[in-house]
């Protein structure tokens, strides 16, 4: 995948966001170096693409757990941990009100609609679900950029630790996230379900 923007400002992020993670120096400098390459063998997704930050996510996870000798369990507490305390990554989030509202929510109808294209090989496939009463917003992936990019890098195990990362950002945002099934678990989609706090 090309390098871009996004990706040079998510390394950088995250390697400020999971220093903690690395016992030296050098370790530190090692995780963003693999970080950097599996980012250059990744299948692109599109440099507009608006999951492209979960997409360095997982690149950054499978990094970390590349180069440190820690558990998965460990490095998804250090990432979570970080991510939360980001007062950037708050920031970048934004809240319930801008997530739900009713302009975004139609440009998020349309990109779904795109996602059906299958342009890009590693891209979610995704259809929004309207809010009925039970929830303000769905949406059901088909298809997931992350399980994709951790089968290519031969660690599909490490698909579901990322999953557990939407409840946070959800909580960041003031929703609550109800989810019955991933498809890094082996379900046929990953139903996502919002509502206000």
């Amino acid at each position: 995948m090309k390098n871009n923007i996004t990706l040079y400002v998510m390394g950088k992020a995250m390697y400020q966001i999971t220093k903690d993670s690395a016992k030296t120096a050098a370790m530190r400098k090692a995780i963003l170096s693999e970080y950097r390459q599996i980012m250059l063998n990744a299948k692109d997704i599109g440099k507009k693409n608006q999951l492209l930050s979960a997409y360095a996510l997982a690149a950054w996870f499978i990094a970390m757990n590349r180069v440190d000798d820690l558990s998965p369990d460990k490095n998804f507490e250090i990432m979570s941990e970080g991510l939360r305390n980001s007062k950037m990554f708050s920031i970048v989030m934004g809240d319930a009100e801008h997530y739900l509202a009713p302009k975004r929510i139609e440009k998020q109808k349309k990109w779904a609609e795109s996602t059906h294209q299958k342009i890009y090989e590693n891209d979610w496939v995704v259809d929004v679900v309207s809010g009925n009463g039970k929830f303000d917003l769905g949406y059901d992936y088909l298809e997931c950029g992350i399980c994709k990019l951790c089968r290519d890098e031969g660690c599909p195990e490490l698909a579901k630790y990322l999953c557990k990362l939407d409840y946070l950002f959800a909580d960041i945002m003031g929703l609550n996230l109800k989810r019955t099934t991933t498809l890094a678990e082996g379900g046929k989609k990953c139903d996502f379900r919002f509502s206000r706090k």
